[in-house]
């Protein structure tokens, strides 16, 4: 399989050419008639899926990080580094799902 990336002007969508076993493309297409979408857009769909879920699986190893370093401290845990814990988990969050205070 080989794949190029060509950036639009807006630099936020990319088009990417593949190139696929002839069975592959046609299976990709069978399921986008299923849905009432190009095949492309079937592709696109599951490709932002996959990426996705790896960046759900980062957001919760990055958390596990924090609760892991909150549990080693709580023997010697103050008010203030519970709550810079608790802002580093918040800012975490904030990134990952691009929330404006």
């Amino acid at each position: 399989m080989h794949w190029r990336c060509v950036k639009t002007m807006s630099d936020k969508i990319v088009r990417m050419n593949i190139r696929v076993p002839e069975h592959i493309r046609d299976w990709y297409k069978e399921q986008g008639d299923k849905y009432s979408v190009p095949y492309t857009n079937y592709i696109s769909m599951l490709l932002t899926q996959i990426y996705e879920k790896e960046e759900d699986k980062k957001l919760v190893r990055e958390l596990n990080n924090v609760m892991k370093q909150m549990k080693e401290m709580s023997g010697d845990v103050t008010a203030a580094d519970m709550i810079q814990q608790l802002k580093e988990m918040q800012d975490i969050i904030s990134k990952k799902y691009k929330i404006v205070d």
